[in-house]
């Protein structure tokens, strides 16, 4: 499905910058929400093939974050040091723009919260609930961050990573939730469709509550679980026939690419329209994941998809004020996506690919045998 993941990180790209040759994906939100369904259905999986018995936890848990928080914290690096060299060169403080401006009022407390989530992560979708008082620097709660000035996230160095912090809750309950029975699964995902249709009709129809609040996305990334209970249950032939991958492959592709043409008058009929696409992504990633488990090529494409996500803003505010100097804003999104790509590639040969060799070692010696792993500890030792 790596190819299915890079449309939908460009889809966000141009959803922040502009139209990539005048044309544009299936929106952000929904693509965001749709990484959420794949995480659900590659969690599910992964506990299921992977990580089981003793120590299985604090692997599942040590290997996520392995895969998350050194891109993160290399990507989190630059915008610090590049805000340094802006500051010195040219005044301006580029990414801490906000610290710069408010340092002197902001309370410790609401200090150490910023400096803890840019780090952590974790707390990341919380901080797009808050807003800060610009007299006496102190944080409260918002049911509408848009409302708030300062804006809260402007204090977050890579805003998107919201996103991540709403995985890592995912990664620290999915152990105990995706083994769960159908009827458990489906319980919860009820529950939580109910709590958010419940506020939305009490008048929070504004993100962060359609969006961004963990108890409404639950359901999303359990909507991932059942497709794959699914892909398991379903007989092997509805999903290995090639005729049946290619279709559905085609027709999901084909709404994905148009789908920003579908209408919708109001935010009503915009929520239904996305919905539908999320069951649909749920029926179509069974067939999906059977026609590309085995392409080496897709693997590969895949492994762009976060770190053209968690750095693409990054290279937005880089590029803007060149392309504006330039008058070349109309190709903001052509410039974002090449040099992103050209990053991405960078990232993945220093950073993923050589902790993706640790993660996977971690994994074969849990599953080797115990005679096997103490042969091995004694071929070391011998060395």
């Amino acid at each position: 499905m790596g190819i299915l993941r890079v449309i939908l990180a460009i889809s966000i790209v141009i959803t922040h910058s502009e139209s990539f040759f005048g044309f544009r994906l299936v929106h952000g939100v929904a693509a965001v929400q749709i990484f959420f369904i794949m995480s659900g259905f590659y969690m599910t999986m992964i506990l299921d093939k992977k990580y089981r018995g003793k120590g299985s936890y604090a692997l599942f848990l040590s290997n996520r974050f392995l895969r998350l928080y050194p891109m993160y914290w290399t990507i989190l690096f630059l915008a610090f040091i590049l805000s340094l060299i802006s500051f010195l060169l040219f005044d301006n403080w580029f990414i801490l723009s906000s610290y710069g401006k408010y340092f002197h009022i902001i309370s410790f407390e609401t200090f150490l919260f910023q400096i803890f989530t840019n780090l952590a992560v974790f707390g990341q979708d919380i901080a797009l609930f808050l807003g800060m008082n610009p007299e006496t620097g102190t944080i409260f709660f918002t049911s509408n961050f848009q409302n708030s000035d300062p804006k809260f996230y402007s204090f977050l160095l890579i805003p998107q990573a919201w996103s991540l912090g709403i995985e890592v809750v995912f990664y620290l309950i999915a152990p105990f939730i995706v083994r769960r029975k159908n009827l458990s699964i489906i319980i919860i995902i009820v529950s939580s469709l109910f709590i958010r249709l419940l506020t939305y009709f009490m008048g929070y129809q504004n993100d962060p509550w359609t969006y961004r609040f963990f108890p409404f996305e639950l359901a999303l990334f359990l909507l991932g679980t059942i497709s794959y209970r699914i892909y398991q249950s379903r007989p092997k032939i509805i999903f290995s026939n090639k005729s049946n991958q290619y279709l559905v492959a085609i027709l999901f592709f084909t709404i994905l690419i148009f789908y920003d043409f579908i209408p919708t008058n109001s935010g009503h009929l915009l929520h239904i329209k996305n919905w539908a696409l999320y069951i649909i992504t749920s029926l179509a990633l069974p067939f999906i994941f059977e026609l590309s488990k085995l392409s080496k090529y897709d693997l590969k494409l895949g492994e762009f998809s976060y770190p053209i996500y968690i750095s693409h803003l990054l290279i937005i505010d880089l590029i803007s004020p060149f392309l504006s100097s330039l008058k070349l804003q109309e190709y903001q999104g052509e410039f974002t996506i090449l040099l992103t790509l050209i990053l991405s590639h960078y990232l993945i040969k220093f950073i993923s690919e050589p902790i993706e060799k640790i993660r996977q070692s971690r994994v074969k010696v849990q599953h080797m045998p115990k005679q096997a792993i103490n042969i091995r500890n004694t071929d070391i030792s011998r060395k």
